[in-house]
């Protein structure tokens, strides 16, 4: 695989995992020093992977979807995670759940756990004293510090439309940047209540300091059909920028303040 160049004073390293890559892109770091935090924050990764995978057969969300396994027998965060999913359930008014993310029924966290995945190994990172970092998995990403002490991490929204474009530069420091969409998998995200897929927003980014919240938002926003912007924007620690399915682009008013440039519109 190719990634892009690193300006001078960054370091990265790079995993294949949760079916996507993760990358972690340190600010001014010992390279050899930092090794230890950096597969530490891995490990954490591939451990959520292998507890939480929904297409593991041996994972423990695997075999309690198939009635091998009581969440009670599991590990103490299989409970943590599912009590985390049943809340969201609740304040999405059921549209939001792990039985009825998938079009199978099968049991799967994962509009929760990738968020919750990227926070674990966020503080792992910083447990070891790394404060200027971003860590990207499939393109979600919490971002600590800045590239330099002037500016934040720069992070493009990516038109749902055309994967090689950007329709709006961020610049964020400390906060995580979640995108739920069509793009890539297409019309994936269930509505619980009665089966059917999103389909009022091509894309739906928030930003929040929390990773696991940005996650879970951005997939229950797309849920939301036209209430999604003033859902979000209830939490008065999000922001959200949304692409219409005719390309037509919202924002909250708090996103202005991570808006780092040029907002381009979808033709």
């Amino acid at each position: 695989m190719s990634l892009p160049p690193l300006e001078p004073g960054l370091h990265r390293e790079w995993r294949e995992l949760m079916g996507t890559v993760a990358t972690i892109t340190m600010r001014d770091v010992d390279a050899a020093g930092a090794q230890p935090a950096v597969a530490a924050a891995f490990e954490r990764l591939h451990e959520i992977d292998r507890r939480f995978s929904p297409y593991k057969e041996e994972s423990e969300i695997s075999r309690i979807s198939r009635g091998e396994l009581t969440v009670p027998d599991a590990h103490p965060e299989v409970t943590t995670v599912l009590e985390a999913c049943e809340a969201l359930r609740v304040e999405s008014g059921g549209r939001f759940s792990a039985w009825g993310f998938r079009a199978d029924g099968r049991l799967d966290p994962s509009g929760y756990v990738k968020g919750w995945a990227i926070g674990e190994a966020a503080e792992a990172l910083r447990a070891a004293d790394l404060r200027d970092f971003i860590l990207d998995i499939g393109g979600d990403v919490f971002a600590a510090g800045g590239p330099d002490p002037a500016r934040g991490w720069g992070i493009g929204i990516v038109d749902p439309s055309d994967r090689g474009a950007i329709v709006a530069p961020l610049a964020v420091r400390d906060r995580s940047v979640a995108t739920s969409g069509l793009a890539e998998r297409g019309e994936h995200v269930i509505d619980a209540r009665d089966g059917t897929a999103a389909t009022e927003w091509a894309s739906i980014t928030v930003v929040h300091p929390s990773a696991a919240r940005a996650d879970a938002a951005a997939t229950i926003a797309l849920l939301m059909g036209e209430d999604a912007l003033d859902w979000i924007d209830r939490d008065p620690d999000a922001a959200a920028f949304a692409v219409h399915r005719d390309g037509r682009l919202a924002w909250t008013p708090r996103m202005e303040r991570y808006l780092a440039g040029t907002v381009t519109t979808i033709r």
